[in-house]
This record gives C-alpha cells, structure tokens and sequence, in this order.
C-alpha cells in the first residue's frame, strides 16, 4: 500500500469527527512534498494556537475570580 494512503488512513481514524478526511489527505500531501519545512511550519501554527489557548484559559480564570469576589463583597 502507498506510504501516503498508509498514513493518512491512520491518521484519520485517530481524528475522526474531528478533522475532515480531506483535510488530512492535503496535511499528508504537504508533508510528503516538504517535508522538514511543512513540519516546522505546522509546529509554529501548533504553538501560536497553544499560546492563544492559553491565554483564553487564562482570562476565564481572571473573570471567575472577579465574579466570585464580587459574590463575597456584595451578597
């Protein structure tokens, strides 16, 4: 079987319902075409979308924590 339909079958029934089979197949595409630079690319998406996870998750953490104060100062 081809190294490509391999992958992306694997892929895919790891991510079912969650990323479209087609989107897998053009990600294996790329990746089988650029290689080491598709890689560092998807890595650098990777960490922006961390960081703006991170800082959702951190400003529903400062909004709980000021909705709770205000319970305590005004009952």
């Amino acid at each position: 079987m081809d190294p490509k339909k391999m992958l992306s079958k694997e892929i895919t029934s790891k991510v079912r319902g969650h990323i479209s089979e087609e989107t897998v197949s053009e990600k294996v595409d790329q990746f089988f075409r650029h290689g080491n630079t598709f890689l560092l690319l998807e890595l650098i998406n990777l960490r922006k979308e961390v960081k703006s996870l991170r800082e959702e998750l951190q400003q529903q953490r400062e909004q709980k924590k000021q909705q709770s104060l205000r319970t305590l100062i005004v009952p």
